[in-house]
């Protein structure tokens, strides 16, 4: 079964299909959420808005439901966050979406494992 395409955008990356929107999340207190999803469901990820430009993180975090995300060696389901570079992110912009997909897709990225706090995990933690 493909996506609902009502009241999403879409955007082609590296020859892919993908599909977009933001809406508040009513679990997190209303902050705004950017959903991407692939045509194929194997791509979805979210990111709350406005991360970098209030600066409230240490760093941004985006979380991980789909079963793609290139460079993940772990057998791991379920949502996975892990910490994303620095991005300008105060308004969305296909611009922004382009980014974060093609940041998703690179090979060759560190991947360090957060909790839902923003934490480093105890398994990625450098001693």
């Amino acid at each position: 079964m493909g996506v609902r395409k009502k009241y999403k955008r879409s955007i082609i990356r590296a020859n892919r299909l993908f599909y977009w929107y933001v809406k508040p999340d009513l679990d997190d207190e209303g902050t705004m959420k950017l959903h991407i999803i692939s045509e194929d469901k194997m791509f979805i990820v979210t990111y709350e808005v406005g991360q970098c430009t209030r600066g409230h993180r240490v760093a941004p975090m985006l979380v991980i439901i789909g079963k793609e995300f290139e460079g993940w060696t772990a057998a791991y389901r379920g949502h996975r966050r892990v910490r994303t570079p620095t991005w300008n992110d105060g308004v969305v912009t296909p611009r922004l979406i382009g980014e974060i997909i093609d940041w998703c897709s690179m090979k060759d990225k560190e991947i360090i494992s957060l909790n839902w706090k923003g934490e480093i995990t105890a398994l990625d933690q450098r001693i």
